[in-house]
């Protein structure tokens, strides 16, 4: 019968014991392993997906986003953004504000009444461009830093900002004697001048973020 293993008179059996101290050995090294996997994953960020190009029919669609964000809600379905849908409005009242200051200048008494129509339109594109601005900024922030798309938006948004500032200004000079005048004044037609000139700069970019970089394009349906 083979000798029986060393019992000590407080701990036991030596070799149950030695058992016991792998066991405990064996799960703190899990315990680390997982501390220290979490702690990658926590701590490291994925780097951004550069801004995709429009795809061909039948691929993946391109859309506007990086996959590691995560789309708006209030910025629109992909697809159907809702910032290309308001921009029309402080478009076509900016414009159409500068064509009325022009044509009061074609008549030599002057139209009083388009002076007063260039006033109010100044005041619809102010109002416009700051609801389209607000989902302009909802877009940008999901252009990855750092690439040519948010370069791009970036300028886009600065002489968009530009513009309405411009336009502010024109819109507090004109309060006070739009009513009285039969012609524009030449600064404040200048000061339209200047500020659609910045308008018609951001729309280019604009189209640009859109066909060249992709931004918020689904992928071409096959006919």
């Amino acid at each position: 019968m083979p000798p029986s293993a060393p019992v000590h008179p407080c701990w036991g059996d030596l070799d149950d014991r030695a058992a016991r101290l792998e066991r405990h050995q064996g799960a703190a090294d899990g315990c680390r392993g997982l501390c220290l996997g979490l702690y990658i994953a926590l701590h490291t960020q994925p780097s951004p997906s550069p801004a995709r190009s429009l795809p061909l029919s039948g691929q993946e669609p391109a859309g506007g986003y990086p996959w590691c964000v995560n789309r708006s809600v209030l910025a629109g379905p992909e697809g159907h953004p809702f910032h290309p849908l308001l921009v029309p409005l402080p478009i076509g009242a900016f414009v159409s504000s500068l064509i009325f200051d022009i044509l009061t200048r074609t008549r030599a008494d002057g139209l009083p009444y388009l002076v007063d129509g260039a006033f109010w339109l100044i005041g619809v594109g102010l109002i416009g461009a700051l609801v389209a601005a607000v989902f302009g900024v909802l877009d940008l922030r999901t252009i990855p830093r750092g690439t040519p798309a948010f370069a791009t938006a970036r300028t886009h948004l600065t002489l968009n900002a530009a513009t309405v500032v411009l336009f502010a200004i024109g819109y507090s000079w004109r309060a006070g004697d739009h009513v009285e005048l039969d012609k524009t004044r030449w600064g404040q037609l200048a000061l339209s001048a200047v500020a659609v000139a910045f308008l018609t700069a951001a729309i280019w970019l604009g189209g640009k973020l859109t066909y060249h970089h992709g931004m918020r394009v689904t992928g071409q349906a096959d006919h």
